[in-house]
């Protein structure tokens, strides 16, 4: 048993090299998924205008920063406004629209958890407080799928209604910068895509086959919790050359056009 076992343990560090090296000609196309959207501050505040990058209505005066969404973590947004300044803010939000069609929403992240940090106004921090309802985690138009945390609201937009968490009547004359945490972000056990790039392919795989050889040797997991739900495909509460078996079936019938067989996790 013990021999077998080591047998097992080289078979499947010796498949994780191979696929080590394939993943080597792929990097770039890896550090792509990495990423998995943006949230960008968007509104209007007196003059000055943002919508979004090439939206013919935004304002020269504007430079928008966004942040590009690889996980969970703290991220910040910011307006750097030249020109007068304003003395009003009508309508302002952050908004986090994906790169993918796995929209950052709370259909696709059922646990999404966005906190605003803090906001702060021409460098100074200001009292800020989130009305219930402020955040709608499923906002759909133009057939895209977004969250979007109002801070300032006007024009009565946010289902909640009225928002004024950041005062309508703030005087910016040079910038915004608002912090925020994101959580929970990853789907509900959508199993086989353990790197979260919407499809199941090799570096799931490797992932994979790299954890079995891993946990075969002694040494500790190198999945995080959720990652090792997701590698268990076939729901047995173990990640052994099974699962890897059917992550690269499943990688190797989408490949061909084909529609993919069920995970037997999905089956029980």
């Amino acid at each position: 048993m013990k021999k077998m076992k080591k047998i097992a343990v080289i078979l499947a560090a010796a498949l994780s090299a191979n696929m080590l090296a394939v993943m080597n000609v792929m990097t770039a196309s890896a550090a792509e998924s990495d990423v998995i959207g943006t949230a960008t501050l968007k509104g209007q505040m007196g003059t000055y205008g943002y919508w979004g990058v090439g939206d013919a209505s935004n304002s020269e005066e504007v430079t928008s920063t966004n942040s590009e969404i690889t996980g969970e973590g703290t991220y910040t947004s910011s307006w750097t406004l030249t020109g007068e300044g304003t003395g009003s803010i009508e309508f302002l939000i952050l908004e986090f629209e994906a790169s993918t069609d796995n929209y950052i929403t709370s259909d696709t992240y059922p646990d999404l958890e966005i906190t605003i940090d803090s906001v702060k106004i021409d460098g100074t921090e200001i009292d800020y407080a989130a009305t219930d309802g402020a955040i709608d985690y499923a906002y759909y138009a133009n057939n895209t799928g977004t969250t979007r945390v109002y801070l300032t609201d006007t024009w009565g937009v946010c289902s909640a209604g009225k928002i004024n968490d950041v005062p309508s009547d703030s005087v910016i004359k040079e910038s915004i910068e608002v912090t925020y945490t994101i959580k929970n972000l990853y789907a509900a056990l959508n199993y086989g895509d353990l790197d979260g790039s919407g499809v199941v392919d090799t570096f799931d795989a490797f992932s994979v086959l790299n954890e079995y050889a891993t946990i075969s040797a002694g040494s500790s997991s190198t999945l995080d919790e959720n990652q090792a739900k997701l590698a268990d495909v076939t729901g047995d509460g173990s990640i052994d050359t099974n699962d890897a078996f059917y992550v690269l079936r499943r990688y190797a019938q989408i490949s061909a056009g084909s529609e993919p067989t069920p995970f037997p996790v999905e089956e029980q």
